[in-house]
């Protein structure tokens, strides 16, 4: 007996243990927010908080410090006095996910102070550097695939810094402004995300983007936005802060970002514009980029693009109808920065998709893997089954849910349900901690 409530009890206090590692793993996920946080617990998956699978959180300083105060709560309510160690576990696994929240509260203080504090020396490096040229990339997707493509196509001529991975807040721009930026760089691209309004123009009043980039707007993150209008309102405040060229490019397939671009032509700015549906723009007055006779395949995206009355055919391994837009707007970007197209077309040739975004992994006997989980909305979903209706042979979706849809998530679900199921032979659905498995016929 015993022997049985060791085994009990060291495996109890494993799970706690367990709990705490993925507690602050979603907390960073959450980026610390208390609203992106509370948005998650009102979904079915949030509701499961106490049943998470194990992950465990980077190893930075915030979450080493959230781990120790975390540890050591728990052990203060272990050595309460005169209470059975099956009631002292039970209080510390039922109250572990509330002091998670308690610690990242009070250290919400602190750390709004050493934000503004590397805000503050980042603002005044960027502004001894006068010469430097700097582009914004906002939208609902997109954002990170276009930065990388317009890096790497830059990076051909300029000296180029771009903000990492998907740090694409104020303090992420700031930091890599602080640690990163030299006297040689001659062009910065950051990247700018965004959960409300005001945050965006946070960052434009930081770095001053002479071009701004709007890649497309759909319902993602509508659980903080509240309306497809809010998000709309909030990614223009990048191009109602351009400075200098005030040169806004857009996305003119995107309903809504086609709209915007109508709206920053009304106010005079530099507007461009790039796409497939040319009966959308047939007399625009500005710059355009066409992309027409795209052919798509298993290993490469080739298209005609037109540019100012010239022609020129576009070859990339980057994978995925959807990516063409990605491209057209980091063409654009290139000759803002006044790139001739000749190196332009030389610098695709040697794009790369962005890690788990439509990367290929071959198996075994004939197999082909598409890693496309950087991301989950509804357009890129579509765009995924798409690419997967060119292979061959039976075609496998796994899908896991999408998140912060807000009132759209329903509708969202049910439509990328439909579209894969005219594809795929087989789709697994992850949902909370099961599996449910759908077969065609």
């Amino acid at each position: 007996m015993n022997i049985l409530l060791d085994i009990i009890f060291y495996v109890w206090c494993l799970r706690i243990l367990a709990n705490i590692f993925s507690f602050i793993q979603l907390w960073f996920i959450k980026e610390y927010r208390l609203d992106r946080m509370l948005i998650h617990l009102r979904t079915n998956q949030g509701k499961k908080i106490y049943f998470l699978p194990f992950r465990r959180p980077p190893i930075i300083p915030k979450t080493i410090c959230l781990f120790f105060l975390m540890f050591f709560s728990n052990f203060l309510i272990f050595w309460i006095p005169e209470a059975h160690w099956v009631l002292k576990l039970f209080i510390i696994d039922l109250l572990s996910f509330p002091i998670s929240g308690f610690w990242v509260f009070i250290l919400h203080l602190p750390t709004i102070i050493w934000h503004k504090i590397i805000v503050e020396l980042a603002k005044n490096k960027l502004q001894n550097h006068k010469s430097l040229k700097i582009i914004g990339i906002t939208g609902s997707f997109g954002k990170t695939s276009t930065k990388e493509y317009l890096y790497t196509i830059l990076s051909e001529k300029f000296n180029v810094l771009k903000t990492e991975a998907s740090k694409n807040s104020l303090i992420g721009i700031a930091e890599m402004i602080l640690h990163k930026l030299t006297p040689d760089h001659q062009i910065l691209i950051a990247e700018m995300g965004a959960y409300k309004m005001g945050e965006i123009k946070q960052m434009v009043d930081f770095v001053n983007p002479q071009i701004g980039i709007i890649t497309a707007i759909n319902a993602q993150h509508q659980d903080l936005f509240g309306s497809l209008e809010a998000t709309i309102r909030a990614k223009f405040e990048l191009i109602e802060g351009l400075k200098d060229k005030k040169i806004a490019i857009f996305n003119a397939d995107n309903k809504y970002t086609f709209k915007m671009a109508e709206k920053a032509h009304q106010q005079k700015f530099h507007v461009w514009l790039y796409g497939r549906n040319t009966t959308n723009y047939p007399d625009w007055p500005q710059k355009i980029l066409r992309a027409q006779n795209i052919d798509i395949d298993l290993d490469a995206t080739k298209f005609d693009l037109t540019v100012d009355n010239q022609s020129y055919h576009i070859q990339t391994s980057v994978l995925g109808e959807h990516q063409v837009g990605n491209i057209l707007a980091a063409i654009a970007g290139s000759l803002s920065m006044g790139m001739d197209m000749e190196s332009i077309v030389k610098a695709i040739k040697k794009l790369t998709p962005y890690a788990k975004t439509f990367e290929k992994i071959y198996g075994m006997n004939g197999t082909i893997f598409i890693n496309d989980t950087f991301n989950n909305n509804p357009d890129a979903a579509r765009a995924a089954i798409k690419y997967l209706s060119l292979a061959k042979g039976n075609k496998i979706l796994v899908f896991q849910p999408m998140i912060e849809l807000g009132k759209y998530a329903n509708e969202s679900h049910r439509q990328v349900g439909e579209y894969a199921a005219k594809y795929c032979d087989w789709i697994f659905l992850q949902i909370i901690i099961f599996i449910i498995i759908f077969r065609k016929g």
